[in-house]
């Protein structure tokens, strides 16, 4: 398997707790890399890290990645550990409802918006900064 040497830097996976962010922030702890799992689900992104613990540097922070003060005070939390972040991968996101679209509820419709794309530019409108 290919590895990147990322020894050194940090790395923030939004939806880290479980699925493909999960297998990202795995990836990265391989690499060398610390690891901050970004999540909205408490109980489940405290039992990821503990599991992940034994690869390498992780921390949490339990966040909301629609809205926007929840992704500064998750950019505080993570720098305050890692001094920087390096590497950002907005991988939260659902799917909704699989129905219809006429019968598709609005509601259901803007939740699936508000985490797939605005959760996307609030971490990058957050993150970005202290990036560049």
């Amino acid at each position: 398997m290919n590895q990147i040497d990322l020894k050194n830097k940090s790395a923030v996976v939004t939806g880290g707790a479980q699925g493909i962010g999960l297998a990202i922030a795995e990836r990265f702890l391989v690499s060398g890399a610390s690891v901050c799992l970004w999540d909205r689900d408490e109980k489940m992104v405290y039992k990821t890290a503990a599991s992940l613990a034994s690869k390498g540097r992780v921390e949490t922070a339990v966040m909301d990645v629609t809205d926007l003060e929840s992704v500064k005070n998750a950019v505080s939390q993570t720098k305050d550990a890692f001094d920087s972040i390096d590497i950002l991968v907005c991988n939260a996101g659902i799917a909704g409802p699989t129905m219809k679209v006429w019968e598709y509820p609005p509601k259901e419709w803007q939740n699936v918006i508000d985490i797939d794309l605005t959760g996307v530019f609030n971490c990058l409108h957050a993150v970005t900064p202290i990036m560049i």
